[in-house]
């Protein structure tokens, strides 16, 4: 509680805090763990939900109030689902390291027609993909990474999906 403390610089703040650390605490542990299932993702969110009450604390008005619960639940759901997708993309790996097997046609959780399917799309059709699917990113934050507009993203995918579709059923026609 001293961390979240140094960040309020007025004494009535302070005591706002504790107020609102000791009354929502659980609550808020509560509402970051219906999402993540994980106790320690949880508590996280909370840490990462307090600090920034903290900072945003001439918001909260009063102390005792079903908006004030709201708020702070509202912030922790924010917390909890940012670290649930940080989480996925983790668990994901990165597109660094599966580059090297998809050129290759050696993906690791792929099977290797897949990979080999993925090897000859071209670049900008197989980073859409890797990044939409392998590492969770929304068309927003492709769009971001790429330097294009979230609509050429969405088409990109689009027609990548298409191309992966006939090279694996040409793939197939082969056999």
């Amino acid at each position: 509680m001293l961390i979240y403390l140094q960040l309020i610089p007025s004494e009535d703040g302070r005591s706002k805090f504790e107020r609102l650390y000791e009354n929502y605490r659980q609550t808020m542990y509560y509402a970051a763990y219906k999402i993540l299932r994980h106790e320690r993702d949880a508590e996280d969110a909370v840490h990462e939900a307090f600090l920034r009450v903290a900072v945003n604390l001439e918001k909260i008005n009063e102390e005792d109030c079903h908006k004030t619960r709201a708020f702070l639940v509202i912030i922790t759901r924010n917390a909890a689902i940012d670290i649930y997708r940080r989480n996925k993309r983790e668990r994901a790996g990165s597109y660094e390291e599966l580059e090297p097997y998809i050129a290759d046609g050696r993906a690791p959780e792929a099977g290797a027609e897949l990979a080999e399917a993925l090897a000859k799309l071209p670049p900008d059709y197989s980073a859409v993909l890797l990044l939409k699917y392998a590492q969770g990113y929304s068309d927003g934050e492709i769009a971001e990474i790429l330097g294009i507009k979230p609509d050429n993203v969405r088409k990109r995918i689009s027609r990548a999906k298409t191309r992966l579709g006939e090279i694996l059923g040409e793939e197939d026609d082969e056999a």
